[in-house]
């Protein structure tokens, strides 16, 4: 979907569109559980914060303010929300103190959180160029050792290869990937 669609959905839901929420949610459910996971490795606490966050835009709809980037105020809202759960959780567990502050991930604006959606997408992009360079074989290998983080045993059972044979295509693959990024 286009930005423009998406501040559309956006103005409908601020104006009582449930689809428009529906739709919203349906459209970066995926992603912001994701990003979840990176935040907390508790995909329920990631599952309730993304119902909490859209739950909450229908309840303040009226009071959202106009955005032309929802999916960065999305994640932004999820982003505090997660934050909140953890800490909470850090309180049941251990009181905050000096030496557990530092733990606590400061949150940054949209418009910060915007720059870092914007990075994220051309490293993306740097990336399925550089590996595109790769044989398909070298791509494979590359997407179950590290996409799918698959052991090389694992690898070479999956693909009816001998180990030796996984870790010396993966190093070449390596090796071609480090010629590219000119290291």
């Amino acid at each position: 979907m286009t930005s423009s669609t998406n501040t559309a959905l956006w103005d409908q839901l601020r104006h009582g569109d449930e689809k428009a929420l529906y739709a919203l949610y349906q459209l970066y459910y995926d992603e912001l559980l994701q990003y979840g996971g990176r935040l907390c490795a508790n995909t329920h606490d990631s599952k309730d914060a993304i119902n909490l966050v859209f739950a909450g835009l229908w309840t303040n709809r009226q009071q959202l303010p106009s955005v032309t980037h929802p999916k960065a105020y999305l994640f932004t809202c999820f982003k505090n929300r997660m934050l909140r759960t953890l800490q909470k959780q850090q309180h049941k567990l251990v009181p905050i103190t000096a030496a557990t502050e530092s733990f606590i991930i400061p949150t940054a604006s949209v418009e910060e959180m915007h720059i870092e959606l914007q990075e994220q997408e051309q490293l993306k992009q740097r990336a399925a160029q550089v590996l595109s360079q790769l044989t398909p074989r070298q791509q494979e290998l590359i997407r179950l050792r590290f996409i799918e983080e698959m052991s090389y045993e694992k690898i070479a059972l999956h693909l009816d290869i001998s180990v030796r044979t996984v870790y010396n295509s993966i190093h070449e693959s390596i090796k071609t990937l480090k010629k590219i990024f000119g290291q």
